[in-house]
């Protein structure tokens, strides 16, 4: 058990050490690094997702659990504004990485490593949830904190032409339309799944090289990024054991279910956060709070690769 969470855990670290050489090294500039962001959150990020909803499960059940999620994001967020005044300094920002999940590049690849397609099937409804609470609620409230009020008009507008959001939705759309039953039925299921394959697999990669990039180990973030991140751990996982009393009361005990909640209430704060605010003078805030929950993650990680295999 010992060697086979070790292998699953190894690539991970040694990736995320990569991107902290590619900095102190200057190997790549801060625009490079930012054009590899791009290219993972407005092509590989969407595929995923794609795949992941278009093979989801949706019933009464799955329903349950997005209404759920949803509520524990916007719980989470509220959470945070008490917690603001023990870091003054950058309490403009704490709510936005201290809420919302990196289901996408971290949750679907980590818990397909534990359970495969059935892991990602069940992150994938959990994400459904957080993605309508990210791009409804947590993003329009973020413009708003830098100094942008977006009407409800733009809000939709975000929404519909995000890459991500748009792959969620037509996955939903052609899974709920037993396009995933067609396909796995077909001949070209075989092509189809080596394509997708291919085209995925750097994504996990390329982003731990980003974080890695973006770590900024300074003295004086280490205070405001250790409580943002050791706080929201500790509020997250109240709100996961609750989500998980809820949910199964609804839906048949799962224990890749269970384990995929566990890991996504474990996740660091949406990596599109950076994306879509200015976070002027927080930005080494913003991404060393994202990188450190990463770590921590990392570190649940090791402890649900033991559970899964008990």
């Amino acid at each position: 058990m010992f060697i086979s969470v070790i292998k699953m855990i190894l690539p991970i670290v040694v990736t995320f050490l990569l991107g902290v050489l590619v900095r102190k090294k200057r190997l790549i500039s801060d625009e490079g690094c930012s054009a590899v962001k791009t290219l993972v959150s407005k092509i590989m990020l969407p595929v995923v997702l794609l795949n992941a909803f278009l093979f989801a499960d949706y019933s009464k059940e799955t329903l349950v659990m997005i209404i759920v999620v949803f509520i524990a994001m916007v719980a989470e967020f509220g959470c945070a504004y008490p917690l603001r005044r023990f870091i003054p300094s950058r309490a403009k920002y704490m709510p936005f990485v201290f809420s919302t999940l990196e289901c996408g590049s971290l949750g679907y690849p980590l818990i397909a490593m534990l359970y495969g397609a059935k892991g990602t099937s069940d992150m994938a409804i959990i994400d459904v949830g957080h993605t309508v609470f990210l791009f409804l609620i947590a993003i329009p409230i973020m413009q708003a904190a830098d100094g942008d009020t977006p009407d409800l008009r733009t809000i939709l507008k975000n929404a519909v032409t995000s890459p991500t959001f748009i792959a969620m939705l037509a996955g939903i759309a052609l899974g709920t339309a037993g396009v995933d039953t067609a396909l796995q039925a077909s001949p070209v299921y075989g092509l189809y799944g080596s394509l997708i394959d291919f085209l995925t697999a750097p994504t996990g990669m390329l982003i731990l090289i980003t974080l890695g990039y973006d770590m900024a180990l300074r003295k004086e973030l280490m205070g405001p990024v250790a409580f943002t991140s050791l706080s929201r751990l500790a509020v997250m996982a109240g709100f996961c054991a609750l989500s998980s009393l809820v949910i199964f009361r609804f839906m048949p005990y799962s224990k890749s279910t269970l384990t995929a909640l566990m890991l996504a209430y474990s996740l660091p704060a949406s990596y599109a956060i950076p994306l879509f605010a200015k976070f002027e003078g927080h930005k080494d805030y913003v991404s060393t709070t994202i990188s450190f929950s990463t770590l921590l993650t990392l570190v649940c990680f090791v402890f649900l690769s033991v559970f899964a295999q008990m």
